[in-house]
């Protein structure tokens, strides 16, 4: 069922995270992604993820919680664009247990899609990089490690 709001965001089109961060709570998240992809704010999205906005980044559960196909491996490889530039909002949403989007091995892991054609090397090297610079903070010191590992290992 729809709300009076995500009536009137359907018509007008998600246009920002707080917006979209509403219908997920009054619609939840796949009706939110739908409405995201049938509005054609999908690619928008995943440039802001890619490029290291932070409210996206920290939307991204709920993104996951929602997309299906194609959009999980998009929004992975939005995320690990976004490996370099904003590291620690990146590591703050992934999930050590493996999942298949946000599962640190599948952000951590240069997925298809995260790094410009022929620029693999430069990109491992910037996320690498961008990581060590991090503290090890409690919060993220775990992930950092696991992320460092799934690096060196999509090296090889």
């Amino acid at each position: 069922m729809s709300t009076p709001i995500a009536s009137f965001l359907l018509l007008a089109g998600v246009l920002s995270a707080s917006q979209f961060a509403g219908v997920v709570r009054s619609d939840g998240p796949k009706a939110a992604v739908a409405q995201l992809v049938s509005g054609g704010d999908w690619p928008r999205v995943m440039a802001s993820v890619r490029n290291g906005t932070a409210d996206w980044i920290a939307l991204a559960p709920e993104l996951a919680r929602g997309v299906e196909g194609a959009q999980a491996g998009e929004l992975s490889a939005a995320l690990a664009a976004a490996l370099p530039r904003a590291p620690s909002d990146v590591l703050a949403v992934t999930d050590l247990r493996r999942s298949p989007v946000l599962g640190v091995q599948a952000v951590c892991g240069a997925p298809a899609g995260s790094f410009p054609a022929g620029g693999r090397a430069a990109y491992l090297a910037d996320a690498r990089e961008a990581l060590e610079l991090l503290p090890d903070v409690a919060a993220i010191g775990r992930a950092k490690a696991v992320c460092l590992k799934e690096l060196e290992l999509a090296a090889k």
